[in-house]
């Protein structure tokens, strides 16, 4: 079953991930532009499908998930955050961004079969949110895992 975290950051300020992100990071980061023909066109998409899209958030956001980047069978959701995080600048306080307007979050991608279980939430994972003081969504989803 897929599992992955994504770090998600959202800003009006068009060079905020230079000023959040390792330089490394960067490229590795997916961009969207709130005001961009694509973007403009989804949102009416998603509107017209009857899914109203916050019209509050900051114009540009910026992601970057863990994808492939550990092993599927086992699934350790601190060294998938701490590797989000390791990809912001040491100096980087993200309670300085959110006063400059900025918005982080990490989301959790948990897939399963709807046999139980779910992420361990461990005391380590639990202070290194805090200490970073970012918020984690948890979504679960069901896959079937005889699908092909």
């Amino acid at each position: 079953m897929p599992h992955y975290c994504t770090l998600f950051v959202h800003s009006d300020r068009e060079r905020e991930a230079e000023a959040l992100f390792q330089p490394h990071a960067l490229a590795l980061l997916d961009v969207e532009d709130s005001l961009s023909p694509q973007q403009v066109a989804h949102a009416e998409r998603m509107r017209s499908a009857g899914f109203i899209m916050r019209s509050d958030l900051p114009r540009f956001r910026w992601c970057l998930d863990t994808k492939g980047r550990f092993e599927e069978d086992t699934f350790d959701l601190l060294s998938h955050a701490a590797w989000l995080l390791a990809q912001l600048k040491p100096s980087v306080s993200l309670s300085d961004a959110r006063a400059r307007g900025v918005e982080s979050f990490l989301s959790l991608f948990y897939a399963g079969n709807g046999t139980g279980g779910g992420p361990y939430i461990s005391h380590e994972l639990a202070q290194l949110l805090v200490r970073r003081e970012i918020s984690m969504q948890v979504g679960f989803y069901y896959e079937d895992s005889d699908a092909v």
